[in-house]
């Protein structure tokens, strides 16, 4: 009996010693999607990600408050976010308040 014991021990030694091999062969091999396959997923996914730039939260594109101003676009994660920041630096420090009292 101890024959055999020793025996699948050894089988399953070896065979774990393969698989960390071809593990460690496989490192930095990861399949990469082509640049086009990924932006049609991001797009079916809901798009371009921007930031909040009072609360610093990331949405897709098509779900975020546009507001243009001077020529430059700026995307809002709520109408809170947005009325905050159109506040100015007096409600600096107030983005994660903002957006979690916006999400209630």
């Amino acid at each position: 009996m101890s024959v055999v014991l020793f025996w699948i021990l050894r089988v399953l030694f070896v065979l774990f010693i393969i698989r960390l091999v071809l593990r460690a062969l496989a490192i930095g091999q990861v399949p990469r999607a082509p640049q086009q396959q990924r932006t049609r997923r991001m797009e079916h996914a809901g798009g371009t990600l921007v930031q909040d730039p009072h609360c610093g939260t990331y949405l897709p594109q098509s779900r975020a408050l546009a507001l243009g101003r001077g020529g430059e676009t700026k995307y809002f994660c709520s109408p809170a976010c947005r009325d905050a920041y159109l506040a100015g630096p007096s409600a600096e420090g107030q983005g994660a308040k903002a957006h979690a009292s916006s999400l209630k």
